[in-house]
């Protein structure tokens, strides 16, 4: 059984990245280096940043029907979403909608989103000038073990005269840096690691938001359930089973504690001390590489 919906429910991840996304990015494109001459870098950073585009794209999943209705097979949900700001908010919230951790997609579903804003940066990379790659990264902290990062368009030859211009693009997390150290004054590396993985869940699953979809009778209910199965399996650990408005506090504190863990092995592995640690961190930040070059 395939059932098909055009949802109206806030999309719990997409609408609190644009919310934040929308606040830094506009502020205007940041750290640039192209040299003299060639402006084609600067003028795609210039594009990303300030031109706006929707996306239609979908979330899908094979869910137990039980989540929507009577009976025990299992059936496709599927929701049909439109998403649209600039390219450059839209890669952001890419970025962190469904990062890995070791490799692992938190949650499966960000294929949809990412293959449509690709699809919209796509058409403004082609110049007769040059040819050019833009490469989005997010990780919050220096090669940390949670991460995503994608690039749209071909790479350059190794021999390439190569530009770049860079977008620091907000990615809907807060700035954590300060919190992260008072806690590692306090509680070391469990302490930091504490303070970014309850950001990061708070961010894919946005308790008020989270709450109103599973109130829904409809496909958002199951693709939420879904989203909460997929990261508990990742992290290992088990949601509260009903799964219902009144356990999201719940299954949160159980995702973050289990994402603290792992990053806190994470961190004090790179880091000499966890003050360094907290320094460190960036999860706020988004970056988007524009490179360019001609031939």
């Amino acid at each position: 059984m395939d059932l098909r919906a055009s949802s109206t429910a806030l999309d719990t991840v997409l609408f609190v990245l644009l919310v934040g996304v929308a606040v830094g990015t506009l502020v205007g494109v940041g750290e640039r280096r192209a040299p003299d001459g060639n402006r084609v870098a600067e003028e795609t950073a210039d594009l990303l940043a300030t031109t706006t585009t929707e996306v239609t794209y979908t979330r899908s999943a094979r869910v137990p029907s039980s989540s929507l209705l009577d009976g025990d097979e299992t059936v496709t949900v599927t929701v049909d979403r439109t998403a649209s700001g600039t390219r450059a908010e839209l890669l952001a919230a890419v970025a962190v909608a469904d990062p890995s951790l070791s490799g692992v997609p938190f949650t499966g579903m960000g294929g949809s989103l990412q293959a449509g804003s690709r699809n919209a940066t796509r058409r403004v990379l082609h110049t007769r000038e040059a040819n050019a790659q833009v490469a989005v990264t997010w990780r919050p902290y220096p090669n940390s073990t949670l991460r995503s990062a994608f690039t749209v368009g071909e790479a350059p030859p190794r021999d390439a005269d190569v530009s770049v211009a860079t977008v620091a693009a907000a990615s809907g997390l807060p700035n954590v840096t300060g919190s992260a150290a008072r806690a590692a004054r306090t509680s070391g590396f469990d302490g930091v690691a504490t303070v970014l993985a309850d950001a990061v869940v708070a961010d894919l699953f946005p308790p008020s938001e989270t709450r109103d979809a599973l109130y829904s009778e409809g496909p958002d209910r199951a693709l939420v359930a879904h989203r909460y199965r997929r990261a508990a399996n990742v992290l290992g650990v088990d949601t509260p089973a009903p799964f219902t408005p009144d356990t999201v506090a719940r299954a949160n504190r159980r995702l973050s504690g289990a994402l603290a863990e792992r990053l806190a092995r994470d961190l004090s592995r790179r880091y000499d001390s966890p003050s360094e640690a907290a320094s460190a961190l960036r999860a706020h930040r988004v970056r988007i590489v524009v490179r360019t070059w001609s031939g």
